[in-house]
């Protein structure tokens, strides 16, 4: 049976930008330094465990490797609103590379995301369709030196951590709640705006609760204004309450001395009992 065809409301195309000469650099260095990491591991592997065929896992790394560096630099975007769908698509030239389709009805919300958001803290699964809307390498940094210092952190995101790399799309599937991002223009995002008024700028964080763990926590000491729903691991409140209850506790007596032991001699009268 085919599907109704639905009206399209607003598209938005966005073709591959060439990037800069220190931008493709870069790019080229780091799948370099990465191959050859990943080729010494293996070769060590094989080393270890005489079984050779551990090479074709370095080909297959070379090949996923090459695939994201091309739709870096060479892929382009697709955005199709629908009356009912949103259509999100990645096009490596004239062939479309993934596809996902949102049914409006099971958005929750759309907001703005920051550099130094990471968003596994409240979805599992995190699907970026617009490599602009990756978090930079010194956010990604960030995250791990969060858990050692919020100051370290703060130093490796920059002053861009709170710059705002794309939009986030919060949609329910199969019961579970998953996460697009994606980088709209203004029409595009004026256009969301009008099919979702109550999805479009909320944040359902708080829907979900304040989360607790060790990671959070960090992230929230370095960074706090991009983490609003995020609870200590130990309350505040009960930890003032074990203090007073701790100090208003009675200390233990002390023991009168021996006669002829002062207050700081009872190892001397030790001393003195065992020679005797």
């Amino acid at each position: 049976m085919d599907k109704r065809i639905e009206a399209i409301t607003a598209v938005q195309k966005r073709t591959a930008q060439p990037p800069t000469g220190r931008e493709f650099l870069l790019g080229v260095a780091g799948v370099i330094a990465r191959l050859a990491i990943a080729q010494i591991a293996v070769n060590l592997l094989i080393v270890l465990t005489g079984v050779g065929l551990i090479n074709v896992a370095f080909y297959v790394y070379a090949v996923v490797l090459m695939l994201r560096f091309m739709q870096r630099f060479v892929a382009g975007t697709v955005y199709t609103l629908k009356e009912e769908t949103l259509v999100l698509q990645k096009m490596l030239g004239d062939s479309t590379t993934s596809v996902i389709e949102i049914p409006l009805a099971g958005i929750r919300a759309i907001r703005p995301v920051a550099a130094a958001e990471r968003l596994h803290l409240y979805y599992r699964q995190v699907t970026v369709i617009d490599p602009q809307a990756r978090s930079p390498l010194g956010a990604r940094a960030a995250f791990a030196a969060s858990l050692v210092s919020a100051r370290l952190a703060r130093l490796l995101a920059g002053r861009q951590a709170e710059a705002v790399i794309g939009h986030a799309i919060v949609f329910e599937e199969g019961g579970a709640l998953r996460c697009c991002v994606f980088c709209p223009d203004e029409a595009f995002c004026d256009a969301l705006k009008s099919a979702l008024p109550q999805a479009f700028g909320a944040d359902d964080r708080a829907q979900q609760g304040e989360k607790t763990n060790l990671w959070a926590r960090a992230l929230q000491r370095a960074f706090p204004p991009l983490y609003p729903c995020v609870r200590p691991l130990v309350d505040e409140d009960a930890l003032r309450q074990a203090r007073e209850a701790t100090a208003r506790k009675p200390r233990g007596k002390k023991t009168d001395p021996r006669p002829g032991e002062d207050a700081g001699g009872a190892d001397q009268w030790k001393r003195r009992r065992r020679k005797a």
